[in-house]
């Protein structure tokens, strides 16, 4: 008996819809052979302050990546893994929203660190309910709705010898099928 060949996940291009710094890049996302995961690889999403610079920066990353499931296949729901680093020293601070979906699903991370040289790896997850139509009543196909990424990140210096970097670099998403 030969068993039904394993259905496999499509992508659109990722689209970014805003980005600052300008010089920051998205590479193309890396996908897993059945398409259920994806890793967008990010350089240059940073946002810096430090005593001879401006005393806030801010970084953005807001885009949008649209799956094609196979018709036997449903698609349940999502996680993404936002991965990066921050250093705040001497009181600098930070502020992260991150956001995964279409809807309100979203997070917000603020990290005080009051003194001294802190890294700090940020690994954070999100997960989202997925949004869909109705099964068309003559073929029965469902249609997905685009996956909206976000990033945002806002550093504070608070006196003259305190500096701010953070930066991401990553976004793993993994798609839950059945």
């Amino acid at each position: 008996m030969v068993e039904d060949e394993q259905a496999v996940i499509e992508w659109s291009e990722f689209k970014i819809l805003s980005i600052t710094p300008t010089e920051a890049r998205v590479a193309q996302p890396a996908v897993s052979p059945d398409g259920r995961q994806i890793s967008i690889l990010i350089e240059g999403l940073t946002a810096r302050t430090d005593i001879t610079a401006q005393a806030t920066a801010a970084s953005i990353l807001v885009g949008s990546i649209t799956p094609k499931i196979p018709a036997r296949s449903t698609w349940s729901a999502m996680r993404a893994d936002f991965r990066g680093q921050a250093v705040l020293t001497n009181g600098a601070r930070t502020t992260i929203q991150l956001g995964l979906g279409r809807a309100s699903d979203s997070q917000t991370l603020t990290t005080p660190l009051p003194c001294g040289e802190n890294n700090v790896e940020i690994l954070r997850s999100l997960y989202s309910p997925v949004e869909a139509t109705l099964p068309d009543s003559e073929s029965g196909e469902v249609t997905y709705g685009a996956i909206t990424i976000s990033i945002m990140v806002t550093v504070a210096s608070t006196g003259p010898e305190s500096a701010a970097l953070v930066e991401f670099d990553s976004i793993d998403l993994d798609l839950w099928t059945r």
